[in-house]
């Protein structure tokens, strides 16, 4: 007959590699809440009722603000250093290596939440030395889970205080992830007004003799929608004097991202025009 601690040990590896493996934040929260869900239930005997509810609870709520913080569809993650195959043999390798090895003779947990908590341990150590901020979240919780699962096997069941410690960590760690996770910024052009729109990035050389690779971000308040026709002045001089007449109002289109502008041509006598 199959024991749940040994289908929850299962289990509990098994999201582990989800986790770390995935490349989508949702499919990282979702195998979290696996590994959470599964951990508490491999230890034999069970936890008590509160201590079991506590760690559930503490589980879907760390899963929730994981998912609610990588909602953004532009937020991934660099999945797995090694790759897929390579996560679970080495989580495989663990699994056995917990089975076969007795550190505590006799050992007070069953040998599977052993292995689980070896297992966890060995996947949370390559996101560890990652610069991912999502995969260093998820490399703390599966790191926090396992060392949780080995003391239980070594030392015996542990406390309702130590349940309620644990779970309050993984929502530390989780929430604390969720917040330092950057979304990648969506970049967009409007093309019908010829407006950089805000948060839109335009790389080139303007007129001004703007180097190549500014960014200039206009805000809606600035950039307006549709040009408007809006009266442009020009200055002209007189001939004989070389004074500026009065400003003449000539009905013009307003300049796209500044108002107000002042348009003054210089007309030179004939003979004297500057040469190119």
């Amino acid at each position: 007959m199959i024991e749940l601690a040994a289908v929850a040990a299962s289990a509990a590896v098994v999201g582990g590699v989800v986790a770390v493996t995935a490349r989508s934040g949702r499919t990282i929260a979702l195998g979290l809440a696996v590994a959470f869900v599964a951990a508490p239930l491999a230890a034999s005997p069970l936890p008590g009722q509160l201590s079991l509810f506590a760690r559930i609870a503490g589980a879907a709520l760390a899963a929730e603000l994981l998912w609610v913080g990588t909602r953004v569809s532009a937020v991934r993650s660099e999945g797995s250093a090694v790759g897929p195959a390579a996560e679970a043999a080495i989580a495989a390798a663990a699994f056995l290596i917990g089975l076969w090895i007795a550190p505590v003779k006799p050992l007070p947990g069953p040998m599977t939440q052993q292995a689980a908590g070896l297992a966890l341990v060995t996947l949370a150590v390559i996101p560890l030395v990652g610069r991912d901020v999502l995969r260093l979240g998820v490399g703390a919780a599966l790191l926090a889970v396992g060392l949780s699962l080995l003391r239980e096997a070594w030392l015996g069941p542990a406390p309702s205080i130590e349940h309620f410690a644990v779970a309050a960590l993984l929502v530390a760690i989780l929430g604390a992830t969720s917040l330092l996770v950057a979304p990648v910024p969506e970049w967009n052009h409007d093309t019908e007004s010829g407006h950089a729109g805000e948060g839109t990035a335009v790389t080139g050389t303007g007129a001004g003799g703007a180097s190549e690779g500014m960014v200039a971000v206009a805000s809606a308040a600035a950039a307006p929608a549709a040009s408007t026709a809006a009266p442009a002045y020009l200055d002209y001089l007189d001939h004989g004097s070389g004074a500026a007449d009065a400003e003449i109002e000539v009905p013009g289109p307003r300049p796209s991202l500044r108002s107000g502008s002042t348009v003054r041509r210089i007309r030179h006598p004939r003979g004297s025009e500057p040469r190119h």
